[in-house]
């Protein structure tokens, strides 16, 4: 384990002893610590199952809901490499091996290698590796960031705070910003839509 990333072992450490408390709320439903990292386990298993592996690229397009951070977790556990992508933002450049959907009403998978080949779970990969494809602007890369992130946030002691999320998670902001949250044993309260741009220059340390 020596070798592993401390940010994928603190996110499933927090997620698993995290019990009833709310990770997310989001329009009518909300999610316990426990029923997100049920959820992780499923996604994580379905992705297995589609042959996403280490090495490959995945592309994750959708709104601000759960499922946008927990695939990004789950291709991570598979080793894989993320890139998140706005909604609207073309697809055909990513050179993704995968594009995953979050939205709840179509596919889970919008494009894959067709490799159905059931690999190897990835026991904690040594690093994690995120690029969002920030619109009008160079790709902002996360990696260093949730390791820092993983080394200097603690969960909160009593009831959770309440978060209101209104970046995407898609964006830097609102990735470093969700699993800040999360790490802390926090409630996201995820918002969909923004009203104005988000400058990505600011979201590249770890610090807000």
């Amino acid at each position: 384990m020596g070798d592993s990333s401390l940010f994928l072992t603190r996110i499933l450490d927090v997620l698993c002893d995290g019990g009833d408390k709310i990770a997310f709320a989001h329009r009518s439903r909300s999610m316990s610590y426990r029923e997100t990292f049920d959820t992780l386990r499923r996604l994580h298993a379905t992705l297995k199952s589609e042959g996403i592996s280490p090495g490959q690229t995945v592309a994750i397009t959708g709104g601000n809901m759960p499922e946008t951070i927990l695939l990004q977790i789950a291709a991570q556990l598979r080793g894989a490499r993320v890139i998140h992508v706005e909604n609207g933002m073309p697809l055909d450049d990513l050179q993704a091996d995968h594009v995953l959907s979050s939205d709840p009403d179509g596919p889970l998978l919008l494009a894959g290698n067709g490799a159905k080949t059931s690999h190897a779970d990835i026991v904690m990969p040594g690093k994690v590796e995120t690029l969002f494809a920030v619109e009008n602007g160079a790709p902002v890369r996360y990696d260093e960031t949730y390791e820092e992130l993983a080394r200097t946030i603690e969960p909160h002691a009593g009831e959770p705070e309440r978060i209101l999320l209104i970046a995407p998670m898609s964006h830097p902001i609102g990735n470093r910003i969700t699993v800040k949250a999360l790490l802390a044993g926090d409630t996201v309260v995820l918002h969909e839509r923004t009203r104005e741009p988000l400058q990505s220059a600011s979201a590249q340390g770890p610090g807000e």
